[in-house]
């Protein structure tokens, strides 16, 4: 099951309380069937929870019973009987008489429970949803550009801002920012979706954090490493020539530590000292070292 059925098997399950909020839920679905004209209403479905649900907000908000029929793969609710368009065309505003416009009737939202609803029964016919596996991402398609325009309308009174871009004859809104698509599902009823969003953000962050803290770690215990060999060798170099005494007093223990102890780092060498020195202090004895050790190479 792909995320975004989902998601839309979640918004199924969203409770009918308020008239308002059935009826624009309804027309945000009406508003993207397969066909919306004053001689038919088809809407087309592969998913039987959006077909079941469909069938309720047509019988809850309009009083319309349509049963749903297999197409092949797709599931259809198809209205073409007049007194069955008229109450939909009624309830919404539309003249039955004249050719339908794809406007939306903002007076059929009256209040922001009524928009997420309207958002919601486009988002279940035209809407998909990338999972917390892939980048953030969400659409909301049309072929008509002016309802593109006024669905824009709507996302910006919920203070969400989409971006629209066109492929081919299909108008697409849609969101890149996981914030936005998480505040966009939750408003529609899809809270669970939405945390399962935030969850795979915040465990990826964590994962990143995480990742990034062992590369520096490791980074560093390489250049200790490194470091260390070379100190190493500086040493050999001059014990081979002329032996220990070449080296200050001062700066013996420190030649005698390196060597029984080459794979310390600067702190656990320092420590190591009686009584115990700074690592400042030692980093600058094995500068002095390596700088000797140069100086008798040339």
């Amino acid at each position: 099951m792909s995320f975004s059925t989902q998601v839309k098997n979640e918004l199924c399950r969203a409770a009918m309380h308020r008239p308002c909020c059935i009826r624009a839920e309804a027309y945000g679905a009406l508003l993207h069937a397969t066909i919306f004209s004053h001689r038919e209403i088809r809407l087309n479905t592969e998913n039987a929870e959006i077909a079941r649900r469909l069938q309720l907000l047509l019988r809850r908000a309009f009083s319309v019973d349509c049963a749903p029929r297999q197409a092949g793969s797709k599931i259809q609710l198809v209205l073409e009987h007049a007194e069955q368009l008229g109450h939909i065309f009624d309830a919404l505003g539309y003249d039955l008489k004249n050719h339908v416009t794809y406007h939306i009737n903002r007076n059929v939202l009256e209040e922001d429970c009524c928009i997420a609803a309207f958002l919601r029964g486009v988002f279940l016919m035209a809407g998909t949803v990338a999972g917390p596996d892939k980048k953030s991402h969400l659409e909301l398609k049309t072929a008509r550009h002016s309802l593109a325009g006024e669905e824009t309308s709507l996302l910006l009174d919920l203070h969400l801002s989409p971006k629209m871009t066109r492929r081919g004859s299909t108008y697409v809104l849609y969101f890149k920012d996981g914030a936005s698509i998480e505040d966009f599902l939750t408003s529609i009823g899809a809270p669970r979706a939405a945390m399962e969003l935030m969850e795979a953000k915040v465990e990826k962050t964590l994962r990143n954090t995480i990742n990034r803290q062992v590369n520096c770690e490791t980074a560093n215990m390489v250049k200790a490493a490194d470091a260390s060999a070379r100190q190493v060798a500086a040493i050999q170099r001059v014990l081979r020539t002329h032996g220990e005494a070449f080296f200050p007093e001062r700066l013996r223990e420190t030649v005698r530590l390196r060597l029984a102890y080459p794979t310390d780092s600067l702190a656990e060498l320092a420590a190591r000292f009686d009584p115990p020195i700074s690592k400042p202090g030692l980093s600058h004895r094995l500068k002095k070292i390596t700088e000797l050790s140069a100086a008798e190479e040339e």
